[in-house]
C-alpha cells in the first residue's frame, strides 16, 4: 500500500511540476535516495527532477551541500538547522527551484532523549519559503523511511498548490 503511495503521489508531484515549469533536487540522509528515486519512477520525471544527493556522513553533507561544521557540531546532523542548510545546499547545487531534504533517525537503533529513533526533519525550500518540519513516525526501519519520502512529497506538493 505504502509504494502504491508513494508512486501516486510521485506522479502528481510531476505533473504539478510539469504543469508550472517548476525543477526539483533532493537532499537525503536516512531516505538515501527513495523520494528521488519515487520522482525518477514517473514517466516525464526528467523535465522535473534535475538531482539528488545522498549525503549520509556529516562529511558528505558538508562537502557536498555546505552544510557547516559549526551546525553539525552544535545540533547535530539530525537537527532542523542540518535540514534547513541541506535542502538550501541542494537548491544552490542543482540550480532548482524547489530542494527537499530529509534527516532523521530511520531506527531501531540511534537517537536521542528529544528526538527518539523515528524522529525526521524534513527540509524545503521555494522561491516563497524555507521551512523545516519535524515528524515522529513508528515502524521498523524501512516504514520509518517509507513514511518519511511519502511526508516529503506530500509537502513538496502542497508547496505547489498553496503557491497558486
Amino acid at each position: 500500500m505504502a509504494d502504491n503511495e508513494l508512486f501516486e503521489l510521485a506522479c502528481r508531484f510531476v505533473q504539478l511540476c510539469c504543469d508550472r515549469g517548476v525543477t526539483v533536487a533532493t537532499a537525503e540522509s536516512l531516505t538515501a535516495g527513495m523520494v528521488s528515486s519515487a520522482i525518477a519512477d514517473v514517466p516525464g520525471a526528467s523535465a522535473v527532477l534535475r538531482g539528488g544527493a545522498v549525503t549520509y556522513c556529516d562529511e558528505v553533507k558538508h562537502a557536498v551541500l555546505g552544510v557547516s561544521a559549526e551546525t553539525l557540531e552544535r545540533f547535530s546532523a539530525v537537527s532542523a538547522d542540518t535540514a534547513r542548510e541541506m535542502c538550501l545546499g541542494a537548491r544552490s547545487l542543482f540550480g532548482t527551484d524547489m530542494a527537499i531534504s530529509l534527516t532523521g533517525y530511520a531506527g531501531p537503533a540511534g537517537g536521542t532523549d528529544a528526538d527518539p529513533a523515528g524522529t525526521v526533519y524534513i527540509g524545503l525550500s521555494s522561491p516563497s519559503q524555507i521551512r523545516v518540519h519535524r515528524f515522529g513516525f513508528e515502524g521498523n526501519r524501512n516504514d520509518v523511511r517509507r513514511a518519511a519520502s511519502i511526508q516529503a512529497l506530500r509537502l513538496l506538493i502542497d508547496e505547489l498548490v498553496d503557491s497558486e
